[in-house]
């Protein structure tokens, strides 16, 4: 069977693999909220699984602490008690910075990113110079300013590369969307054109496989008998949470009510018109275990 005929079973609700489910991997940005507001059945699904007794990691491609995640996080309602482990980009971006010492070649820094996300490096041997001269790498979390567009970057990201500065990208996300549907880019489409330009890029997150072993690392601590047939990654992003999930071996859903429902159109909750779902899937090559309309658990 070609796989353009593989048609991805698809479902309203979680019901259909919850009783077997000995472990959950999240995504947070469209499954649980869309970086403002929390999704509205979110924080009621969380809880029916917490009681199920199955172990949650959230695994998120926040070019941040997980320590500042957690608090965001807990400001709209999704507190500790509803997880076991947030682990972010950002945590793993910046402990493979401290610990792999030919990584970047020296230590100044020249970043791009919000100014509230210019912490990552705090308290360690890294500094920051505000130009590309004579600094040894790019730090990148983001656009400055989630209302700018890809062009603004274009000079900057040449005088970079003229420079012949590596670029870190604690995200590489592309784009996320907000329930309203207005679409924002990510660190990793600004490292995309770096890369395009001809640039070293070096990223830290989703898909790739150390923050999924990481993860399923910690499972297995608070599980230690855990069936890895029975744990799924659950996320909305094909080539981040699908891709990552498929290349270590565990089942996949995918959440079409995130950043998928603009190539849909269709608004959160709503279901979609399967045949645009699986050419969405199959023309991206990463096919999930199953897709969700949406992260709930129905009665």
């Amino acid at each position: 069977m070609s796989s353009n005929k593989t048609k991805i079973p698809f479902y309203n609700d979680l019901n259909f693999m919850i009783d077997s489910c000995e472990g959950l991997i999240l995504d947070i940005w469209g499954v649980l909220w869309d970086g403002i507001t929390v999704y509205p059945e979110a924080l009621k699904t969380l809880l029916e699984i917490k009681k199920k007794n199955i172990p949650i990691i959230l695994l998120s491609n926040a070019p941040r602490k997980s320590e500042i995640v957690a608090k965001k996080l807990a400001n709209i309602g999704i507190k500790p008690n509803l997880y076991d482990k947030i682990i972010s980009s950002g945590d793993v971006c910046k402990n493979e910075l401290i610990t792999n010492t030919n990584l970047v070649p020296g230590v100044k820094y020249y970043f791009i990113g919000l100014k509230e996300d210019n912490d990552l490096l705090d308290s360690t041997k890294f500094e920051e110079n505000f130009s590309p001269n004579n600094s040894d790498f790019i730090l990148i979390t983001g656009p400055r300013d989630f209302n700018d567009n890809l062009e603004l970057y274009t000079t900057e990201l040449k005088e970079c590369l003229n420079n012949k500065l590596p670029m870190i990208c604690a995200n590489p996300d592309k784009i996320v969307v907000r329930q309203t549907g207005k679409r924002i880019f990510c660190a990793g489409a600004i490292a995309e054109v770096y890369q395009n330009l001809g640039g070293d890029v070096i990223q830290f997150g989703k898909p790739y496989k150390n923050v999924f072993s990481k993860a399923l690392k910690h499972l297995k601590l608070l599980s230690p008998n855990i069936n890895l047939k029975n744990v799924s990654v659950i996320g909305d992003g094909l080539e981040t949470d699908i891709l990552g999930g498929n290349s270590i071996g565990i089942n996949t859903i995918l959440i079409t009510s995130g950043i998928l429902s603009h190539s849909l159109n269709i608004n959160y909750g709503e279901k979609p018109n399967l045949n645009d779902l699986n050419k969405a899937i199959h023309s991206s090559k990463h096919l999930p275990t199953a897709a969700v309309n949406i992260f709930k658990l129905s009665h």
